[in-house]
């Protein structure tokens, strides 16, 4: 799995644990496409950064039994910011980001 699709994967099972609308691991597995020991493999994570997680049986959802905040970013040292040349093109043809932003919208 990649590193930015994990990332995501977290995030969105965050979301949903946060939400108490996980549904029942199987449930879960089919909204993410991936197998459920994947799933296990993602709350394993999440449990790893201190997230003390459950599953309600009642309402077929985990949820968090701690008070947890997560936020997923990434994060550039700056000496190595200088190193990145991506964008160039973007940025030498004055694309207006705005304008980028609202046609990515659509997707």
């Amino acid at each position: 799995m990649k590193f930015l699709e994990q990332l995501k994967q977290l995030e969105r099972l965050d979301q949903l644990i946060r939400l108490k609308a996980t549904g029942t691991p199987q449930e879960l597995a089919n909204k993410f496409s991936i197998s459920e020991r994947t799933i296990y493999n993602l709350l394993e994570i999440l449990k790893s950064f201190g997230a003390q997680i459950e599953y309600c049986r009642r309402r077929q959802s985990f949820y968090y039994a701690n008070e947890i905040k997560f936020r997923f970013n990434i994060v550039v040292h700056p000496e190595k910011a200088k190193k990145i040349s991506g964008g160039k093109i973007f940025l030498a043809k004055k694309y207006s980001l705005q304008f980028f932003c609202r046609q990515c919208a659509y997707f």
